[in-house]
């Protein structure tokens, strides 16, 4: 006799789990929505601002200052995070763009706003210098470098103000002017490549300039 109605109390614990698992999606994809939103609204780094001290997480977890330039120097700093599909689409182009600037004597600082294991993984995949790279910044430093808004390339002056920035996903134009502006001739070769398996994201500006997205 009681089996209908266990069978019916099993029904009711299923439709429970169920509308349960419902409101559980809805709300992520509501604070999806609202993270986005925010991230959008967030300021864009540019050229003109100044930079205070900056500070991040070195990959063996310390904290760490960094040096704005000397007289006569400048510094290249590349935002990004591991899991934005326009970050890795400019991947190629940044380490050329990186091994240019040493040779002219800038220093180069890869900046993540992810935590430390997920960046490490990265640079490793990637090349990317470990000495060079800080990650999950502390929130003065995020603010100071846009860091809601990746992919960034900025140039810093020696009086600590940033002289340029190249925002977004680049496309050929947008290799070419950044090259030519460091004095370099740029091959037509990688930036298509580059651009090739890109998708169109809500993680950093494309090269229409949309704003930005969730990287993570």
């Amino acid at each position: 006799m009681n089996t209908p109605r266990i069978k019916f109390g099993k029904a009711i614990e299923a439709f429970l789990w169920i509308a349960a698992l419902g409101v559980l999606v809805e709300n992520i994809s509501l604070l999806r929505q609202n993270r986005r939103l925010e991230e959008a609204a967030a300021p864009q780094i540019a050229a003109g601002a100044q930079l205070q001290m900056l500070s991040g997480l070195t990959l063996d977890g310390r904290i760490v200052p960094v040096n704005l330039p000397s007289a006569g120097s400048k510094l290249l700093v590349i935002t990004f995070s591991p899991g934005c599909p326009a970050c890795q689409a400019n991947q190629e182009g940044w380490m050329k763009l990186a091994n240019n600037a040493r040779e002219k004597g800038l220093r180069v600082l890869w900046v993540s706003r992810d935590p430390i294991e997920i960046t490490r993984g990265y640079c490793l995949m990637h090349g990317i210098p470990l000495s060079d790279t800080l990650a999950d910044p502390p929130y003065r430093t995020y603010l100071q470098l846009g860091l809601a808004r990746v992919p960034n390339t900025v140039l810093v002056d020696a009086s600590g103000m940033v002289e340029k920035v190249w925002p977004g996903r680049l496309d050929q134009g947008g290799w070419d002017a950044l090259f030519a502006y460091f004095g370099e001739r740029q091959e037509k070769t990688f930036a298509v490549q580059s651009a090739v398996g890109a998708i169109s994201t809500s993680c950093g500006n494309d090269s229409s300039g949309a704003p930005a997205k969730n990287c993570k």
